[in-house]
């Protein structure tokens, strides 16, 4: 019996305009009666995910900023956090890359500079509470995560100039070919279904989820039912249980009603 699925949003959840079927509405209720705990598991930040799934939020869990921030509706459950040393030497790094802005990634919300304001509605698309600084250093917050954005759209040509700067407690993972984001070495998607795992006392087997890129990999593999999209890069698909439809087919939904009607 499924007691926890868990999915990534862009490019598996949401269809190419950003949306999901709104028949996941009555769908969510049934997962709730069947005491079924439904994870959405994003690099986005948790402001973001929590205001999306308005007003089913508070029945919900978070595992935002790729694991580093997990949340029940507005509950927080964990945090973890890049220390200050390493925060000053990845800006120090990436301050010698003129094609990338960073987005700081924090508690309270997400920080970009000022100078990179007109590039404020591709912010918007994942973070809902963010402010445009003059400087970092105004920063009073604790960091989870650096985003990286490639104005060039060749993020890969980013990460080959810079990995082998990177202090050794962080590492990088890609999402498409515009972002990448830096966090510490022990944290990923995977790591939060673990956590819950553990929380609630639910076996892998009894859990699904769903993916499509590299941030996704360690989720799959930490539950049974881990499902790869068709539009999935190639490794997601082979660590996966199955493949399914695309995106823009709805196929997670397809498949979460599916698993619950069968139950």
């Amino acid at each position: 019996m499924i007691k926890l699925i868990a999915t990534d949003m862009d490019g598996t959840f949401l269809d190419s305009h950003k949306q999901f079927d709104k028949e996941f509405i009555d769908i969510f209720y049934q997962i709730k009666e069947k005491d079924i705990k439904f994870v959405v598991a994003s690099g986005n930040q948790y402001y973001r995910l929590y205001q999306r799934f308005l007003p089913l939020s508070e029945h919900m869990y978070f595992v935002a900023e790729n694991g580093s921030y997990i949340a029940k509706g507005t509950t927080e459950l964990y945090c973890n956090i890049i220390s200050k040393e390493d925060v000053e030497r990845i800006k120090e790094i990436l301050s010698k890359e003129d094609r990338i802005f960073m987005v700081l990634c924090g508690r309270k919300g997400a920080y970009i500079l000022k100078e990179h304001f007109e590039y404020r509605f591709e912010i918007k698309k994942y973070y809902c509470a963010y402010t445009f600084i003059d400087s970092f250093d105004d920063i009073d917050d604790d960091i989870m995560k650096i985003a990286i954005y490639d104005k060039e759209h060749h993020i890969n040509i980013v990460l080959d100039d810079i990995k082998d700067q990177l202090p050794k407690d962080v590492k990088v993972v890609t999402s498409g070919n515009e972002w990448m984001d830096i966090q510490n070495n022990d944290i990923h998607k995977g790591i939060g279904i673990q956590f819950l795992q553990m929380l609630y006392d639910i076996a892998p087997e009894e859990c699904m989820a769903f993916g499509d890129q590299m941030n996704d990999y360690e989720m799959l593999q930490q539950v049974k039912y881990g499902y790869a999209m068709s539009n999935a890069v190639e490794p997601i698909k082979h660590v996966a249980y199955d493949v399914i439809g695309s995106n823009d087919e709805q196929s997670v939904i397809s498949k979460i009603k599916e698993v619950i009607e069968g139950d």
